[in-house]
């Protein structure tokens, strides 16, 4: 199958998910909706995130770059909580975990999730956020 092909269906796939991660998120809570999509949530351990990146297999490539294009273009807007989610049941079969950490940046407190795979990270931000079970 032509490369161009093979995007249009993994945006299409994006899409697909993104529409279902939209509602459910505003149906449930979020360990329901990642059980849903087939990913694992870690949100109570106070494991600090991973440190070294997560080397994916080849054939992720289309998929991951579908995944991004289409949070960056979704019209409520571009979160990592969104971009975590529609990548994490596109990678299901790795068996992502969801982490979310905070950190304090003068005086507001930021937010951010990412994924790992096999106790590597994809988002080499993760590693300047404390995980919400250590907090």
């Amino acid at each position: 199958m032509r490369r161009g092909v093979r995007f249009a269906l993994e945006l299409a796939r994006a899409y697909y998910w993104l529409a279902r991660i939209e509602r459910g998120l505003h149906r449930a809570d979020l360990t329901a909706v990642c059980r849903t999509l087939g990913i694992t949530s870690d949100l109570e351990s106070a494991t600090p995130p991973a440190t070294k990146r997560a080397v994916l297999p080849r054939n992720t490539r289309t998929p991951v770059h579908a995944c991004q294009y289409a949070v960056a273009h979704w019209p409520p807007g571009s979160t990592c909580l969104r971009r975590c989610l529609v990548l994490g049941r596109r990678l299901r079969h790795l068996n992502p975990v969801l982490r979310i950490g905070v950190r304090k940046d003068g005086t507001e407190f930021v937010a951010h999730s990412w994924l790992e795979i096999d106790g590597r990270t994809l988002d080499p931000e993760s590693a300047r956020y404390a995980t919400l079970g250590a907090v």
